[in-house]
């Protein structure tokens, strides 16, 4: 599926994956976050949509499975501020430069969930901007600064837990 027919199917779906995420979750932010999450999952697969006969009732069963992991009540994350873990931002030079350093980073982000690990990949090693990510996966450019600041806080959580277990 190329970039246009994406954006024109996340359009067509995104209003009834937001009423099923509102309906299980019954927090209308959350249900926001979930339907962007699915979105940032479907365009990880976007190649692979075409092969499915019914593209909608694959993103409505992420909806509904990213629902109830919010339910069960996941770890909430660190509030960090965004000039804490600015400094983690990638550039696609220093993510192509070899060795442990890199290898870490590959390591890092391999641990973030799917649609983190897709927003960042857009982000920083796409050089997307904020409204291109926004576009691409039917959402707001401010839902898109705070799910990336979501996804840096993890990854500096991540390598704070890294550094502790060095000691």
């Amino acid at each position: 599926m190329h970039r246009s027919e994406f954006e024109k199917f996340v359009v067509a779906i995104k209003p009834g994956l937001l009423a099923r995420a509102t309906s299980v979750t019954g927090d209308a932010d959350a249900a926001a976050d979930i339907v962007q999450d699915c979105m940032l999952k479907l365009w990880t697969m976007r190649e692979q949509l075409d092969d499915y006969d019914r593209p909608e009732a694959l993103a409505m069963t992420i909806v509904h499975r990213l629902s109830l992991n919010v339910i069960r009540g996941r770890k909430p994350m660190l509030d960090l501020n965004d000039e804490i873990v600015g400094g983690c931002q990638l550039s696609p030079e220093e993510m192509a430069i070899g060795g442990e350093e890199a290898a870490a980073v590959r390591n890092v982000l391999a641990m973030l969930p799917d649609a983190q690990q897709a927003l960042i990949t857009m982000r920083h090693i796409e050089g997307l901007s904020n409204s291109e990510i926004a576009g691409i996966v039917g959402s707001t450019e401010g839902a898109v600064r705070a799910a990336l600041s979501r996804a840096r806080h993890r990854i500096a959580e991540i390598f704070t837990e890294y550094q502790l277990s060095k000691m």
